[in-house]
């Protein structure tokens, strides 16, 4: 990565999600953040004090010497992103002084996969490092997959281990990491996720020793991943789109990818409309699991001929119910909730406004921001679910 600006957005954003001693795994800890203040209205104003811990070393040399250098790209990155909090390029500077205390020997890493921000790639730099052979072993742990779901029946299968079994005289464990998309957080707690009990499950098998369980997930420009998850996961465009360039190419034709260029969406959506409802049999609901459409000839047999209209341009995603329901709910799958006020856990994937609503927290954009630089950056060790 060469620009200065896409390394550092990167590199603030990649922070601890979660931090815990399995030995104190029966805690019932829970955070509670003094809000920052977002009425600064001069550089002279008093700031409010973070909610750090105090025993968190800083890099101090660093701090001195850079100091300028760093509340220079704060502010770069604040801007990239559209941050409105006055208090975004302060949390953002204070991220270049945390000291990073990863330790293989003591601590177990797994990869929060969020998929379309480039996940499958780190899983892979995470195999090639921390999977490297370790006294004849691997060090990932079985059941990882670099683009799916954490399996732990496979770890079962694979290990010959069984769960809470009280005798295992041969087994090592010398695993290192995992990585899959699915979520940790909270990993204790009335919502606890069902990866956090298999770890808690495991964590526990004789002979294997305790370990801090640490978090890792990449992020991305908030509006690069919605148009990247819009364009693949969510509508398949990106096949659509190279297979309408491919068939330009034969014919001596330059690619194209913009409408401004002449590239038309809803045509390939109304050649699937199209295509999909003559396979739908009569009755569109009148079918079973045997009928053979993919996901999406699914969802038009089911739902009508309107049922992809989100996919067809920006403007009709963001007047649909599918981005109010689930590319409004930001970073709340990654984090577990949205601000320090809420419960851990009780995120229901609606749209951030309407979720804090609901819970009578009430919105604000300025609170919800600089909860996710906390959480997301590091800043607060406290945060242990």
């Amino acid at each position: 990565i060469t620009a200065l600006p896409i390394y550092a957005t990167t590199l603030f954003l990649i922070g601890r999600a979660a931090t815990i001693d399995w030995t104190v795994l029966s805690s019932t800890a829970t955070t509670h953040l003094l809000p920052l203040s977002s009425s600064i209205q001069t550089a002279t104003a008093t700031r409010p004090t973070l909610p750090l811990d105090r025993d968190i070393p800083l890099h101090e040399k660093s701090r001195q010497k850079n100091s300028q250098s760093y509340q220079s790209i704060a502010r770069e990155i604040a801007a990239k992103w559209n941050l409105t909090s006055p208090e975004a390029p302060y949390l953002l500077e204070q991220q270049f002084y945390r000291t990073h205390d990863y330790n293989p020997r003591t601590d177990f890493l797994h990869f929060h996969h969020i998929p379309k921000t480039g996940g499958t790639t780190i899983s892979d730099i995470i195999n090639a490092t921390l999977g490297s052979l370790i006294e004849g072993h691997r060090g990932i742990l079985p059941g990882s997959e670099r683009s799916g779901t954490y399996e732990p029946s496979k770890f079962y299968a694979l290990t010959g281990v069984s769960p809470n079994q009280s005798d295992v005289t041969t087994m090592e464990f010398p695993y290192l990491a995992s990585y899959a998309h699915t979520r940790l957080r909270p990993i204790h707690g009335p919502n606890k996720t069902r990866l956090a009990s298999f770890f808690e499950e495991y964590f526990a098998l004789p002979h294997n020793l305790p370990k801090r369980l640490r978090s890792l997930a990449m992020v991305r420009e908030p509006m690069d991943l919605r148009a990247s998850n819009h364009a693949m996961a969510m509508c398949a465009l990106n096949g659509k789109v190279n297979h309408f360039n491919w068939q330009r190419r034969q014919k001596g034709l330059e690619r194209i990818c913009t409408p401004e260029q002449g590239l038309n969406i809803s045509e390939f959506i109304d050649e699937m409309v199209d295509k999909t409802m003559l396979k739908c049999p009569k009755g569109m609901k009148k079918f079973d699991n045997r009928t053979k459409l993919d996901r999406y000839e699914n969802i038009l047999c089911r739902r009508g001929r309107k049922a992809m209209d989100f996919c067809r341009s920006p403007s009709h995603l963001l007047s649909s119910i599918q981005y109010k329901f689930g590319m409004r709910s930001m970073f709340g799958g990654l984090m577990g909730r949205f601000t320090a006020q809420e419960q851990i856990g009780m995120h229901d994937y609606t749209s951030v406004e309407e979720h804090l609503e609901k819970i009578n927290l009430g919105f604000s954009l300025d609170k919800v921001e600089e909860y996710t630089l906390i959480d997301l950056g590091g800043l607060d060790s406290n945060i242990m679910h």
